[in-house]
């Protein structure tokens, strides 16, 4: 599996890299069998399925295609603005309510999808490389309680 040439190499890592395969897939797929085993059906689930589901996918291919605003924060991976901001941050918010609605839970007001998109957008736009599918969703995780209490419903 060391060959970039490799089909599933190419068609699961942005960069063609085997190594790459170890972090963004790996650490997607452990979170979300932690979520459906432990937080199955919850506001939490949702809220994080959305940040990595369409936040996180979305974001790359955003950037790649419209990036004209490039950022990078000490440890962390070249990025653009329009991807951390319409990838990260709407996809997240999107999601959210998508998610929320699919599964028939109470949709949450807005004031706390937006600040949950935005923390997303924060944290994986500053995560140290190859690190934010994990990071991403112990951030949003630690802060969903704060976010209810400082935005109640």
């Amino acid at each position: 599996m060391k060959d970039p040439e490799d089909t599933e190499v190419q068609n699961l890592s942005q960069s063609s890299s085997p190594t790459d395969l170890l972090f963004g897939p790996l650490q997607s797929c452990l979170v979300l069998i932690w979520l459906g085993l432990y937080r199955f059906m919850t506001e939490e689930a949702s809220i994080l399925a959305a940040a990595m589901g369409l936040g996180d996918t979305v974001a790359p291919m955003i950037g790649k295609r419209f990036g004209r605003h490039v950022y990078r924060m000490p440890l962390a991976s070249q990025k653009t603005m329009e991807g951390t901001i319409v990838g990260v941050f709407l996809g997240t918010v999107c999601g959210c309510y998508l998610y929320l609605y699919l599964l028939g839970i109470p949709l949450l007001p807005l004031r706390m999808i937006l600040a949950y998109g935005g923390i997303a957008a924060m944290v994986e736009g500053t995560a140290v490389s190859k690190l934010d599918n994990l990071v991403v969703p112990m951030a949003l995780h630690f802060s969903i309680g704060k976010v209810q209490e400082w935005l109640p419903a």
